[in-house]
């Protein structure tokens, strides 16, 4: 579930919901912070452009904090597209998409 990748990838970051409110906000979501906490915990669905603006956002917060030097390589939050790449255990997190 896409939830539990952006819930863990924070935990393992220290990336707070507030942090992390705020930053998908300004990257266009519209939902409140209430309703990003329970999706957050599976409590309540949200549209694929939402959960992929959550995704965006936390592994945003990952790459500022990795950029000024935190060490490490912390799980990120997958997008709505991505899948595992056969034999690896490894998640692709821009699948190609298929035209036409």
């Amino acid at each position: 579930m896409q939830f539990q990748t952006a819930s863990t990838a924070m935990t393992a970051s220290s990336l707070t919901l507030g942090e992390v409110y705020l930053h998908y906000l300004n990257s266009g979501g519209f939902f409140d912070e209430l309703e990003l906490d329970a999706y957050l915990h599976g409590l309540i669905p949200l549209t694929r452009e939402e959960r992929d603006c959550i995704a965006g956002a936390v592994n945003e917060l990952i790459d500022d904090l990795l950029a000024v030097g935190a060490t490490g390589r912390p799980p990120r939050a997958t997008y709505s597209g991505a899948r595992l790449i056969r034999g690896t255990g490894r998640l692709d997190l821009h699948p190609r998409r298929l035209v036409g």
